[in-house]
């Protein structure tokens, strides 16, 4: 279950930014043990953001799986690339990509 934060709308979606930022530090630290626990972790903390209607945060944004959910650390379960003008994120979890451009 997800918690509900109280006070205006502003004061909620602080306190979800904080939770959110929470939880992946969270998931960061326990990847090594328990890579199940950090994807848990991930996953709340992108259902926290759904639910108070804010975007993730472009760090934590790529690295969350947008097909499994999965928390996606470089060289354990993510490749990355770059081809033609983008970076192409491999996720070894469920063998999908995501391509962000740069210039």
């Amino acid at each position: 279950m997800i918690k509900k934060f109280k006070g205006t709308k502003g004061q909620q979606k602080k306190l979800a930014l904080n939770e959110i930022d929470m939880l992946f530090k969270q998931a960061k630290e326990a990847f090594n043990e328990k890579p199940e626990l950090a994807d848990k972790y991930a996953k709340k903390a992108r259902r926290i953001a759904m639910k108070y209607k804010l975007k993730l945060p472009l760090k934590y944004k790529r690295s969350v799986c947008k097909n499994c959910h999965a928390f996606l650390v470089p060289g354990k379960n993510l490749r990355v690339r770059t081809h033609k003008g983008h970076v192409v994120y491999y996720c070894l979890n469920c063998k999908k990509f995501m391509r962000v451009r740069y210039k």
